[in-house]
């Protein structure tokens, strides 16, 4: 028999058949169907957040941190223009978020309405497609759309909108299963290039692996180890994914670029050949030009989007396909001829650059040093811990400092560096793993942006640890125009609250640092707590990391 439901019923339920198991947002008018059909549905927990841009940052954090589709909510009009920061973000960073919102009843559109605009045509240049459903017999089958789009390769945010009327329409129930319309198997590398790959290494004197969040999505992270120790090549991170390949292991030179290890920016640019595995080819770690990456040396880039190959360097060899593919393939290949290419010693590389980063802590200097906030960060943060840092100048500081352990231990606003994200992210990862410690770290411009969350952290009870680097301003805008302004500081500087009194306010754990010797205690209180919490740390506002990457 034929069964019926609301069109908001047959939506919800296409999250359920995606196993959908959280959904952040803000109820309004025309997405109220939808809340209410979420209220029926105890498998999904509904986070209600205190601004929209909140919400998408959330789906933001949740998608990373789990590997599943993070889901956002919200109205018409501003519900969705608040969105588009976050949603933004998730389109730079390849993140599959899918917004599903309101749009205004079709007897007022096109009118002069309130809170009436083209919502898909605002969502399209930051999504991978955008569509405005037509009437409920099409709901289900947008459903399924958005989920396919948003996990082909590369992955994104998807928009769908409806309006009540058609959410509290009849329709006919689709239940059909997720493998029935989308492929969630990557295609396995071209043997043929795999030979070509092993014959450059097998020529190389001084190859490098350089890996990305490929090996992260794919959990290949054991696997591109057994390749690094079985051919004794080093291995450099994408800064984006440090912990792709973790800082702790023996052929770790850890991230490139700007803020990145200096073991690293020594040691690829005298590399005859680049393995790019699993690999974005960001602007932080080689700048987009050549330097960090030889000119001179053959580039061989692997990921398992077609459309990344090529867009930054001409490669002499691009693959497509899965990253345990490749991994597994030039492994076999490795092992078969017993291939090792020992060519520098990674222990005194990494050695000589720990003593350098160590020999930039101060550790009495009052106001407190940002250097020392990023080394006492790494300290007390478990090994398993998450690291959520912000855009601007803390951030830069904690990623020079940030060694890993595991993958799924680092995140940052990939290739959008929107200052005020990371909280509402780090709140988003807490929710998918909740068995990890989530530390975020920010600037005091990013921790006014969302504080509003705060709230929604206490009430949903995600207990993360803020760390505030507070120097009353913009300290990032001040390492530019010290650098390119002759230091002329100009609209950089403003007061602040006690971030610590503040927490206090909303019921959260919070302190207010202004000594060295009192913030190692701190931090350990706030994850000691069981709450959220925020540790205010006032630093040197001359402390500044650099704004250019100079090679060492």
């Amino acid at each position: 028999m034929t069964k019926k439901s609301t069109g908001a019923r047959a939506l919800v339920d296409a999250l359920l058949r995606e196993k959908v198991d959280h959904v952040f947002g803000i109820p309004g008018t025309q997405n109220l169907a939808i809340l209410d059909e979420l209220r029926a549905t105890p498998e999904i927990r509904f986070i209600l957040t205190r601004h929209e841009q909140g919400a998408a940052f959330m789906a933001y954090g949740y998608a990373r941190a789990s590997g599943k589709p993070g889901i956002v909510t919200a109205t018409e009009g501003p519900g969705v223009t608040n969105l588009a920061t976050g949603i933004a973000a998730a389109h730079r960073g390849n993140v599959p978020v899918i917004s599903i919102c309101g749009v205004q009843e079709s007897v007022v559109r096109e009118r002069d309405s309130t809170q009436d605009m083209d919502q898909t045509t605002f969502m399209r240049p930051i999504t991978k497609w955008a569509y405005s459903i037509p009437n409920v017999g099409k709901v289900q089958e947008l459903v399924r759309k958005a989920f396919r789009v948003a996990l082909t390769e590369p992955q994104g945010p998807t928009h769908i909108e409806a309006s009540s009327e058609i959410l509290l329409e009849q329709t006919t129930v689709e239940d059909i299963a997720p493998e029935k319309y989308r492929n969630s198997v990557l295609p396995t590398c071209d043997a043929a290039q795999l030979d070509a790959v092993f014959a450059l290494l097998k020529a190389a004197k001084q190859p490098v692996f350089v890996v990305g969040h490929g090996l992260i999505r794919e959990n290949a992270t054991a696997a591109m180890a057994k390749l690094a120790e079985q051919t004794g090549i080093p291995v450099g991170a994408l800064q984006y994914s440090p912990d792709a390949f973790p800082t702790s292991h023996a052929l770790a030179l850890g991230p490139l670029g700007r803020s990145g290890f200096g073991s690293a920016n020594r040691i690829v640019p005298k590399a005859d050949l680049i393995i790019a595995i699993g690999a974005h080819i960001d602007t932080f770690s080689t700048l987009h030009k050549y330097g960090i990456f030889s000119e001179k040396a053959k580039l061989v880039h692997h990921s398992s989007a077609p459309g990344q190959i090529g867009i930054v360097f001409p490669v002499d060899i691009g693959v497509t396909g899965s990253t345990a593919s490749f991994i597994a393939g030039l492994t076999e290949r490795v092992s078969k001829a017993k291939l090792t290419k020992c060519w520098v010693d990674v222990a005194q590389a990494r050695a000589a650059w720990e003593g350098e980063l160590q020999g930039m802590v101060n550790h009495s200097a009052v106001p407190i040093q940002s250097q020392f906030v990023a080394h006492m960060i790494r300290k007390v943060l478990p090994q398993n811990g998450l690291c959520v840092v912000d855009a601007g100048n803390g951030g830069k500081h904690v990623r020079s400092y940030f060694k890993s352990w595991e993958p799924g231990t680092f995140m940052c606003i990939d290739d959008w560096a929107s200052v005020g994200g990371s909280f509402p992210i780090a709140l988003g990862a807490k929710l998918a793993r909740p068995d990890r410690p989530v530390l975020c770290a920010s600037g005091d411009m990013g921790a006014m942006c969302n504080i509003g969350e705060l709230e929604t952290a206490m009430r949903e009870k995600i207990p993360v640890v803020y760390v505030v680097f507070n120097d009353q301003g913009l300290g990032n805008e001040r390492a530019f125009q010290n650098e390119h302004y002759g230091g002329r500081f100009f609209a950089v500087d403003y007061n602040n609250p006690d971030f610590g009194a503040l927490a206090k306010v909303f019921g959260a754990h919070g302190e207010h640092v202004t000594k060295p010797a009192e913030l190692e205690g701190a931090i350990q209180r706030a994850f000691a707590s069981g709450k959220p919490a925020i540790v205010d740390v006032m630093i040197d506002q001359n402390t500044l990391a650099p704004v250019v990457y100079k090679p060492q």
